[in-house]
């Protein structure tokens, strides 16, 4: 059994730029600020089978100073709960701090988002 969660997610928060940049083209924005910091949004186009036994649509990954903070696993249809249970079956592993599933009716899609807690907003 994995007990990483990145063996699951494939994209590791805090890795660096140089790991995908063949697989990444830059998208619009090509830069915007979140939190005091300065995110460059890119589309992953490299092999990827499956993200917890599920195809994806897109993965889209954010960077700052080349450095991963943030990962968007976007899902054809309205998958969130089947992705709420196969996180809540994951025995022993570590979660990213911040993680959050996503349902966008209009666009008929899920999204399984995870960041590095600089981009939290701070109280």
């Amino acid at each position: 059994m994995k007990n990483d969660i990145y063996d699951y997610l494939i994209f590791k928060l805090d890795s660096e730029y140089t790991e995908y940049e063949f697989d990444l083209i830059s998208i619009p924005p090509y830069e915007f600020i979140e939190n005091e910091l300065s995110l460059e949004p890119y589309e992953y186009f490299g092999e990827i089978h499956e993200v917890l036994e599920l195809k994806t649509k897109h993965i889209l990954m954010y960077f700052n100073a080349d450095i991963l903070m943030r990962v968007e696993f976007l899902f054809p249809g309205n998958i969130a709960d089947f992705l709420k249970q196969k996180l809540e079956e994951m025995q022993d592993i570590v979660l990213p701090e911040y993680m959050m599933l996503i349902l966008r009716k209009d666009k008929k899609f899920s999204v399984l988002m995870y960041q590095n807690k600089l981009l939290q907003k701070q109280n």
